[in-house]
């Protein structure tokens, strides 16, 4: 259900023209101040943030058999919709919410990756084929996202979180060339 009133209120301001977001290329560390929502009371968790990723593309050259395209890739972090309950602004909190940031540049990385190796044709559908490209990796990257909030217990467990922190900073060197 939060998920879903989270999406309904990203709608509602991107129908409505602007959503401040800051992309990890600008900012690649958060702080508490980078959290300017209101907290969910009623949540059992101590502090949300809200990031995502974002794909444009353009032809920029194109003959008879091949296609160059110019593609635009951020994974970037929303304050308006991030938020941490009073007096748990803590550095530990703050590192676990970090994570979940840099999981969603890991997985802008890999869309870029994706992109890089993709060989548009003329007899190719590019449209469906990076939108294609782009919903498989969104997916893997919500599914990482939910199963690190799960094994860490939201930041509750430790030392799993210690592994993940490990575990996003090897998959992070890993497709470093990828970096923006």
């Amino acid at each position: 259900m939060n998920k879903i009133f989270t999406f309904l209120l990203l709608l509602m301001f991107t129908s409505h023209g602007y959503v401040e977001r800051f992309s990890y290329a600008e900012k690649n560390k958060l702080d508490w101040s980078d959290f300017r929502g209101e907290p969910d009371e009623n949540s059992d968790f101590d502090s949300a943030v809200n990031t995502g990723i974002s794909y444009q593309w353009t032809i920029v050259s194109k003959d008879d058999e091949r296609i160059k395209l110019k593609y635009e890739i951020e994974s970037f972090c929303y304050p308006a919709l991030s938020w941490v309950k009073k007096g748990q602004s803590t550095d530990y909190l703050l590192a676990h919410e970090q994570l979940h940031f840099d999981i969603s540049e890991l997985h802008a990385r890999i869309i870029r990756k994706k992109f890089k190796d993709y060989k548009p044709s003329t007899d190719k559908n590019i449209k469906k084929d990076l939108n294609r490209m782009y919903k498989r990796v969104e997916r893997m990257r919500i599914n990482m996202q939910e199963k690190y909030d799960e094994e860490t217990d939201h930041s509750r467990n430790q030392e799993h979180q210690i592994r993940w922190e490990k575990k996003v900073e090897n998959l992070m060197w890993y497709y470093s060339e990828y970096a923006k």
